[in-house]
């Protein structure tokens, strides 16, 4: 029987590496994109975005919802006190 060749497979693309639009970190947030562009300028510990191009830029789906699970606990700890 010949050997069949080795074929790679597709790997998904883990949490880690995926680039969310800003559209799609719109969506997330629930809030508009200047309210977005607002963030990224003034939000201490807000994600750094990454260039994609000249005109287009993207966030990584981890720190996105790191933030947003930060921004989880904060509030849970402000119920608290």
């Amino acid at each position: 029987m010949p050997a069949q060749p080795k074929t790679q497979k597709a790997s998904p693309m883990s949490q880690d590496t995926m680039i969310l639009t800003v559209g799609q970190v719109c969506q997330r947030l629930t809030i508009s994109e200047p309210t977005l562009r607002r963030y990224a300028k003034t939000v201490r510990g807000f994600p750094r975005k990454i260039p994609l191009g000249p005109r287009r830029v993207g966030y990584l789906a981890s720190d996105i919802e790191s933030y947003v699970a930060d921004r989880y606990k904060a509030a849970g700890s402000l119920s608290n006190t």
